[in-house]
């Protein structure tokens, strides 16, 4: 089955795909309306998260500067450490936050679970298929947190990050291309 891709560089591409960026910045527009499947591309972060210090990710900020506190007062200490750096965190008043902070948790929670499993296994893969979204419009005015001016803002919905990506998928491409899928392949 043929499919339509948009390759997005790490780690661009998972928060997508997690629901937490909803638009894609483009330098053209696109009449395409639908399901595409998100090509992750770029690099990739071996131990936990990736750089993700210019985007708009409060849940992954606020963990890192706790995260950053314990590691320097660990450092510090004479007597006192940090089991795991002192890591078990939970999501305030879940039931009163964004569908876009609790899909930022649970992206921030399932990395740093496999990272405990085995820290030499990325997470953030590249070269792979990780999920897909559907186009619901394009225009240069969104109001999102993620549009950035002077672009095309690709309006993205009913994200899908996929449990088994498909990898080694290679690509140079920029704009929408093609991918024959096999017909038992994810979602």
């Amino acid at each position: 089955m043929e499919v339509q891709c948009l390759s997005v560089p790490n780690p661009y591409s998972y928060l997508i795909c997690a629901g937490i960026k909803e638009v894609e910045n483009r330098g053209f527009g696109t009449d395409y309306r639908g399901r595409i499947y998100i090509h992750s591309s770029g690099r990739y972060a071996v131990r936990g998260m990736p750089p993700l210090d210019d985007c708009p990710v409060p849940v992954i900020h606020e963990f890192n500067e706790f995260l950053g506190s314990i590691q320097e007062m660990e450092k510090t200490s004479r007597y006192i450490g940090f089991a795991d750096a002192g890591v078990n965190v939970f999501l305030k008043n879940e039931d009163r936050q964004s569908d876009r902070a609790v899909n930022e948790y649970a992206l921030l929670s399932d990395v740093y679970r496999l990272y405990h499993e085995n820290p030499r296994k990325p997470y953030f893969l590249v070269n792979a298929i990780i999920g897909r979204v559907d186009v619901v419009d394009v225009r240069q005015d969104s109001n999102s947190v993620w549009a950035e001016s002077g672009y095309h803002h690709w309006i993205l919905s009913n994200p899908v990050l996929f449990a088994e990506p498909i990898i080694k998928v290679r690509t140079t491409r920029t704009g929408l291309w093609t991918y024959e899928m096999a017909e038992t392949g994810p979602g």
